[in-house]
């Protein structure tokens, strides 16, 4: 590591940052991003490395954004679908508080592992686990009297979890994430709402195209042919493996194309103020600091240690007051940590520049 030019308190070889030492942690009941007031600057520094990050996992296994499974209910086995077509089972937020005496919800909780997760599904999908007022595309308030309009099931051997139409009247076909179909009932603040505490409606939290099927097994796109359709596909938006429509029961569950994903997300984009423009990350995200992954399992600390060759960051400014930390999940949205989870970042510095640069 290349001394600091000066032996002065302006050029230490490395400084620290402590989401507990945000000063303005107070303003708010938890945080994606810290800042840290350095108490003296940092002059001339020319490159950061990271050289530690210690990140709490303080996370469900799905985030409270892709929480509604979206399928297809048609009457037919050749109805091309739309939207009067479209029905959903839904989790309520983890977060989420209701009125006294309201107890139409499942909510997202900790699933120790996708049988869980099954049993969550059934609830909701059956009476008492949602309430058509709120959710209006809930299958329940179609299908047969007394009974789920859908079924999830788990199997120890495939490892799979799959679903079936319930209703003996009616097709079923898996809604693919990318179904423009999809993305517009997301986008549609009034299909799908929370019931408050305070007697107060809020929207379901979303981010378009990431849906709960994709976390259960069901990860085709709906926009283009199925695998399997061989050209006979009624419609891209049949996101099944054959491209068709299952007939109601328990013989004919409609077929997983992936496995049950319970990871709340495989990395955390380090985004700083302190960076420039050369660290570029996904959906055009500039000041990338680094990706660091997730390789421990929900309310685990993930310890990263980095390279000190290789993971420079520049350019950085002559002047260094203070420094903010913004933490991101896969699908570009702020990676939120309660007060009590604290996060460790240690950065070594350069003053000078290899040659070629």
């Amino acid at each position: 590591m290349p001394l600091s030019p000066l032996n002065t308190v302006n050029t230490p070889d490395r400084f620290c940052l402590d989401s507990y030492a945000d000063p303005e942690k107070s303003a708010s009941n938890n945080y994606s991003s810290f800042n840290n007031n350095l108490g003296v600057a940092i002059l001339n520094a020319k490159q950061l490395h990271l050289l530690r990050a210690t990140i709490p996992n303080v996370q469900l296994q799905i985030p409270n954004y892709s929480l509604v499974f979206y399928y297809y209910q048609l009457p037919t086995a050749t109805t091309v679908p739309t939207s009067t077509h479209l029905r959903a089972v839904r989790l309520y937020p983890s977060d989420y508080v209701p009125p006294s005496g309201f107890t139409a919800y499942t909510k997202n909780y900790y699933f120790t592992d996708p049988s869980v997760l099954v049993t969550a599904l059934n609830a909701a999908a059956s009476s008492g686990g949602d309430n058509a007022t709120y959710n209006t595309l809930w299958g329940y308030n179609t299908g047969s009297s007394g009974a789920a309009d859908i079924v999830f099931t788990y199997s120890s051997t495939t490892k799979q979890i799959t679903w079936y139409g319930n209703t003996a009247t009616y097709y079923y076909a898996n809604a693919g994430c990318q179904d423009p179909i999809v993305l517009a009932a997301q986008a549609n603040a009034a299909l799908i709402t929370t019931y408050n505490f305070d007697t107060s409606t809020s929207i379901q939290p979303y981010v378009l195209g990431f849906t709960l099927n994709c976390r259960v097994g069901y990860a085709l796109p709906g926009t283009v042919p199925a695998p399997q359709s061989f050209g006979a596909a009624i419609a891209n938006s049949i996101a099944n493996l054959t491209g068709k429509p299952r007939a109601n029961g328990s013989t004919n569950p409609v077929p997983a194309d992936s496995y049950p994903n319970l990871v709340y997300t495989q990395a955390i984009y380090l985004y700083s103020s302190m960076i420039g423009s050369q660290g570029l990350a996904n959906y055009g995200r500039k000041n990338l600091v680094a990706v660091i992954a997730c390789d421990q399992p929900a309310f685990g600390v993930i310890q990263f240690i980095g390279s000190y060759n290789g993971g420079e960051s520049h350019p950085v400014p002559n002047e260094l007051y203070s420094v903010v930390i913004e933490m991101r999940d896969d699908a570009n949205q702020p990676y939120v940590l309660p007060r009590s989870a604290n996060v460790n970042i240690e950065f070594a510095i350069d003053y000078g520049l290899p040659p070629y640069l």
